[in-house]
């Protein structure tokens, strides 16, 4: 059987979640601020909303299984760069 899902994604047990989005709850290094709203497709869809930086973003993916490692590290690639140039 194809593997469809990781059991467990970016920010399982930290973050939380209201009204329809996971909310970031831990500020790391290169990353959205808490508060932050996002959510991701079983495709490695994703965006997030950083109202604090006041910008969103939009990553596109038509991959499985959804947050594999290598999802997660073009995802977290991706935002790395963002927010390292807002700088």
């Amino acid at each position: 059987s194809r593997l469809i899902s990781e059991p467990f994604p970016l920010g399982a047990g930290v973050d939380t979640f209201g009204l329809g989005f996971q909310i970031t709850e831990q500020q790391l290094p290169y990353s959205r601020s808490p508060g932050s709203m996002a959510w991701a497709g079983i495709f490695n869809t994703e965006f997030w909303i950083d109202r604090e930086k006041n910008i969103g973003a939009v990553l596109m993916m038509q991959y499985l299984p959804f947050y594999d490692a290598r999802a997660v590290e073009v995802l977290q690639g991706f935002e790395h760069r963002i927010y390292q140039n807002l700088e």
